[in-house]
């Protein structure tokens, strides 16, 4: 068949290659403006496009009458589509008559939207899926045409959901392009029904912000779901930003009191760190303290009188002394204000790593 490919990340651009590895002629590659998190850009596109001898754009308007012609004069069969940046008008749709294949992320329809592997490993659910479905000009709601499901354990990361996209899709669109030229293509369409939708909506950096009162289980997995190829759940350590990349739930053997994100224990035989949670206790395994290498969380995190989270309280003090300091130096330049008393309980990361430890810093 003859195919366009549409889209960005590293999935689609093994699709193209291995669509066309399997036969089918690629006539158009269009990309756009990567997210940070993405792998490959523009440059990479164009390389494949040139190496498959086919015409390259990048920009996320298709409606543009240069791009239009592109289409119209490439003759595609069908185009193939992931992570494109913004909804296919229908007046597009409708110039490929075997229509636009987008791979989603999600088992549609229950999963519509955005960042469905991190909203299905938060949700605890016990499998996500890739489906291939055919566009309309609603979001995620085409026919499906393939799909395949991966099972979500509690060590399932995010980045084994992108793992397996990584190895589904390709196979996925090869698939459906054979049956497509076969004629023996099923597309099934979705239920219309609202109660089996589940629109997902996109998640900030700031959304994997800790919480410690949340049950433990929560926690980790919004560890898992946040990490990379994204920036990682996070909380905060005598006042500068700690990012948790591994983390596990347990229960605690014994009815305790304490206040949730104090440290429960350190181990230094295993390097783990455990913290009181809302319930239960979230183990600490690897962690990464601002403008540092990542750690065993026990190396940053040595004195069981240690408390997580963000201190309002104690930043508020700091602000107002800072405040007073600045209007001092306004009304009066030379005088010299005291400092603030240092917090007995506070331990840098130079200090955790004395007695033998040997660990360099990044730079």
């Amino acid at each position: 068949m003859r195919f366009a490919a549409l889209g960005r990340t590293a999935m689609l651009l093994d699709a193209i290659q291995a669509c066309a590895a399997a036969g089918h002629q690629v006539v158009m590659v269009g990309t756009a403006k990567p997210s940070p998190e993405y792998e490959v850009g523009p440059k990479d596109f164009e390389r494949v496009a040139r190496k498959l001898d086919c015409p390259y754009f990048c920009g996320s308007a298709l409606d543009t009458p240069a791009i239009v012609e592109l289409i119209v004069s490439c003759r595609p069969d069908v185009a193939i589509s992931m992570n494109w940046p913004t909804l296919i008008l229908p007046t597009i749709l409708e110039k490929f008559p075997q229509g636009i294949l987008n791979a989603h992320p999600g088992d549609l329809p229950r999963y519509r939207g955005n960042a469905c592997p991190n909203w299905a490993i938060l949700a605890r659910e016990p499998s996500m899926a890739v489906t291939i479905h055919r566009m309309v000009a609603e979001l995620d709601a085409g026919p499906v045409l393939a799909r395949r499901e991966m099972p979500i354990s509690p060590n399932t990361y995010v980045a084994d959901a992108y793992a397996f996209l990584r190895q589904a899709v390709p196979a996925l669109f090869v698939q459906v392009l054979d049956d497509l030229e076969k004629e023996v293509a099923v597309a099934v369409d979705q239920s219309a029904a609202p109660a089996k939708s589940l629109r997902c909506f996109p998640r900030l950096p700031s959304d994997s912000e800790i919480d410690w009162r949340e049950p433990a289980e929560h926690l980790a997995a919004l560890v898992r779901a946040s990490a990379e190829p994204f920036g990682g759940a996070f909380t905060y350590w005598h006042g500068e930003r700690l990012t948790i990349w591994r983390a596990r739930a347990e229960d605690l053997p014994c009815p305790w009191m304490g206040t949730p994100g104090q440290v429960a224990n350190i181990m230094p035989e295993t390097g783990e760190v455990v913290v009181l949670c809302g319930r239960g206790v979230l183990v600490l395994e690897e962690v990464q303290h601002a403008g540092s290498q990542r750690y065993p969380a026990a190396v940053v995190i040595s004195s069981n009188r240690a408390r997580l989270g963000a201190d309002v309280s104690g930043e508020l003090s700091r602000l107002r002394h800072r405040v007073a300091e600045l209007e001092c130096r306004l009304t009066k330049p030379d005088a010299v204000t005291p400092s603030p008393k240092p917090d007995p309980d506070a331990i840098s990361i130079s200090e955790s790593k004395r007695g033998g430890q040997n660990v360099d810093e990044e730079t």
